[in-house]
């Protein structure tokens, strides 16, 4: 039964979080510009349990690292969100790097900023596009 329920609970998540990035798209900075990879660094470093990062990027972009499996399922363009189980997040000039949490196991990602498609602080549009 915890099986099922993890599964229902992640593709909920996985449809939410594309609902919820389709629902917020407006014209916003590219995030490949220098002050949106300036307030993304920044914006970054307080993801926390009350404070939502909103990351939607392409999976297929070059220097983007993550899960085979999870690439598989999302094989162009995923959201993720930092807000509860993820760390030894590293931001880099020209992307970050964090470990997140899928069904209790640690997975590496790189997230290059010409991938961002969109970044939300909470609820916020803050760059979108490259």
């Amino acid at each position: 039964m915890q099986a099922t329920t993890t599964r229902k609970a992640g593709i909920l998540f996985a449809v939410l979080a594309t609902m919820f990035a389709a629902s917020h798209a407006v014209a916003a900075e590219p995030c490949s510009t220098t002050p949106a990879r300036f307030n993304i660094a920044e914006t970054l470093w307080h993801a926390a349990e009350e404070h939502p990062v909103h990351i939607t990027f392409t999976t297929r972009t070059e220097g983007v690292k993550m899960p085979g499996y999870l690439l598989e399922k999302y094989p162009s363009e995923m959201t993720v969100v930092l807000q509860y189980e993820f760390g030894k997040l590293t931001v880099k000039d020209d992307r970050f790097e964090v470990l997140v949490w899928f069904k209790g196991y640690p997975e590496r990602f790189v997230v290059p900023f010409n991938a961002i498609k969109a970044f939300y602080d909470r609820t916020e549009l803050k760059c979108s596009g490259s």
